[in-house]
C-alpha cells in the first residue's frame, strides 16, 4: 500500500468533512492509492465510497456536501487512516 497516498486520501476527506475544498494533488494521489486497495478488496464499501468520491473530485465534479455528507466524509477519513496504521 502507498502510505503517502493514503495520508493524502485521508487529508482530502478531512477537508471535505470540514466543508473545505481539498488540494487537487491530494485528491489525485489519494484516489490513486485507494484505487489499488479497491482492486484487491472490491467488497470494502467504505474504501469504494472514498475512492469514487475522490475520483469524482479529481475529474472536476464539485462536492457540495450537507451535514450528513460531511459526517460521512469524516467517517471515511477515519477508515482510511486506519489502513495507514496497518502499514
Amino acid at each position: 500500500m502507498n502510505r503517502k497516498g493514503l495520508v493524502d486520501a485521508a487529508s482530502a476527506l478531512e477537508a471535505l468533512a470540514a466543508g473545505n475544498v481539498p488540494a487537487a494533488a491530494q485528491v489525485a494521489a489519494g484516489a490513486a492509492a485507494l484505487e489499488k486497495i479497491h482492486a484487491d478488496y472490491p467488497g470494502w464499501r467504505d474504501v469504494g465510497d472514498a475512492l469514487f468520491g475522490l475520483k469524482a473530485l479529481a475529474s472536476g465534479s464539485a462536492m457540495d456536501l450537507d451535514a450528513n455528507g460531511r459526517q460521512r466524509a469524516g467517517r471515511l477519513a477515519d477508515v482510511v487512516r486506519s489502513l495507514i496504521d496497518q502499514i
